[in-house]
């Protein structure tokens, strides 16, 4: 484990959205909402929310090296933009968003973003952060990463989760209580709605094949989006995380409620395997570049590892106590787990399924 008393590294992570899943980082893939690991893979930066202390932890991937930065009054979540080596987090009690200079691993600017920021995602092409707020009254900040210049934008929807299409620069919002996606076009601010289903947690978005999926976890199902059609696809139970896999045409749906990961083909939009884990899985990331899917079981306190060629669980890995979040490297091949109970992050090794706790 990685721990900072005696002379070991630690990372204290926030609570998140209070979502009870978390979409961890996805490396090689896509990804959405608020996490609490995320990680550079061109500069093998590992940033972490340290919630106690209102830090965040910049771990050096390659010596292990931390350094603490202090940001604002109880961050978030954290987001980075590998082409600018900028990171973000919002900061949900001071109402700000703090910008990190991955050069220094100093706080540059800090953004006043509205009170109550729970969700963050950025467009690395057009370099816009967007921020969504617990009481936001229907608006977003939307976040010039240029200027660090903020605006207040109206969406209609008070958003627990934000994903981007940096392709059709296209930003989509849902909020657990609504029956829709809201879809805000990132070029003129306006927005429309697409009809969905209930209980909305997350999104994940496929730049390439212009689709959208969303687990419904009041229907165990996912839905899977396409322009202004739309297509059910069934889940587990309490469907409330999914990564995926473009290259693979993969998408892998976590299941809170049944312990398992369900296959879908993105192609065809049908159920190809259902995969078992761990006692609650809480998060789920993919690495594009081996096609291996990782799932931290927070109530086993271990990362189940899926071989996406067949689908079959290749090796589970102990991590620490209450695992809750997971962000890959695919240039280094190193998986990150922040365990939100030890105040740990566990390091596993793509190659050999090893953690440095073992």
């Amino acid at each position: 484990m990685l721990r900072f008393k005696n002379q070991w590294l630690a990372v204290l992570l926030a609570v998140f959205s209070g979502n009870g899943c978390a979409v961890a980082a996805t490396a090689g893939a896509t990804e959405s909402g608020p996490r609490g690991v995320v990680v550079n893979p061109k500069t093998d930066m590992v940033y972490a929310i340290t919630s106690s202390k209102d830090t965040v932890s910049a771990i050096d991937g390659a010596s292990g090296a931390v350094t603490a930065i202090k940001v604002g009054n109880g961050p978030k979540a954290v987001a980075v933009n590998p082409l600018t080596n900028r990171a973000y987090v919002i900061n949900e009690f001071s109402g700000t968003m703090s910008v990190i200079d991955g050069a220094t691993n100093q706080v540059s600017a800090t953004v006043d973003v509205g009170a109550m920021p729970s969700s963050i995602a950025l467009n690395p092409v057009t370099n816009k952060i967007y921020v969504a707020r617990s009481y936001g009254n229907g608006f977003i900040t939307v976040v010039d990463g240029a200027t660090n210049t903020p605006a207040q934008v109206k969406v209609g929807v008070e958003a627990n989760a934000i994903a981007i299409n940096p392709q059709t620069d296209k930003v989509y919002l849902v909020g657990y209580e609504d029956h829709s996606v809201t879809v805000l076009d990132g070029a003129t601010n306006t927005s429309s709605k697409v009809a969905a289903g209930t209980h909305l947690w997350e999104i994940a978005v496929d730049p390439a094949g212009n689709r959208v999926y969303l687990p419904n976890s009041g229907d165990s199902r996912v839905e899977v989006i396409h322009d202004q059609s739309s297509a059910t696809v069934a889940a587990g139970n309490f469907p409330c995380a999914i990564a995926l896999d473009p290259e693979a045409q993969r998408a892998y749906v976590l299941n809170y409620g049944s312990d398992t990961v369900t296959v879908l083909n993105m192609a065809s939009n049908t159920v190809e395997s259902t995969v078992p884990t761990g006692r609650r899985p809480q998060a789920i990331a993919v690495n594009g570049a081996t096609h291996r899917i990782y799932v931290a079981n927070t109530h086993s306190d271990t990362v189940t590892v899926i071989d996406g060629k067949n689908h079959a669980v290749v090796a589970t890995v102990p991590a620490g106590r209450g695992p809750y979040s997971l962000a890959v490297n695919p240039v280094t091949n190193k998986i990150y787990v922040a365990n939100r109970l030890s105040s740990t992050v566990t390091v596993i090794d793509g190659v050999t399924n090893r953690s440095n706790g073992q």
